[in-house]
């Protein structure tokens, strides 16, 4: 957990600033959701996590299309950097049939 605290999440208030005021709820709410697992899943070694379409659809509480299109609008952002790829087995270096989206909040 990176910043080790269970009970209360560090969220930017850029978000609630002019310059995202045009950004749908729904891609607000992804960003909320984001930094809620980055706070989660990164550490002081790494600061990207990685989440399925369908595992991050399922943290909102969107649809796929719904997701897509909060992603895709929340992309054309400084807040956040994602890219896609496979997850590699620690054990035999072998990449998995499942690629996955990597994500980093930046602000």
């Amino acid at each position: 957990m990176k910043h080790g605290n269970k009970n209360y999440m560090q969220l930017s208030r850029l978000i609630f600033t002019d310059p995202y005021k045009d950004l749908s709820i729904n891609a607000k709410w992804l960003f909320v959701v984001l930094n809620e697992l980055e706070q989660r899943y990164t550490s002081a070694e790494s600061d990207y996590f990685f989440r399925s379409n369908e595992e991050l659809a399922n943290d909102c509480g969107f649809s796929l299309t719904v997701l897509k299109r909060a992603k895709a609008e929340l992309l054309k952002t400084d807040l956040i950097e994602s890219y896609r790829d496979h997850l590699i087995n620690a054990k035999t270096g072998k990449q998995s049939e499942i690629r996955v989206n990597y994500y980093r909040v930046k602000k």
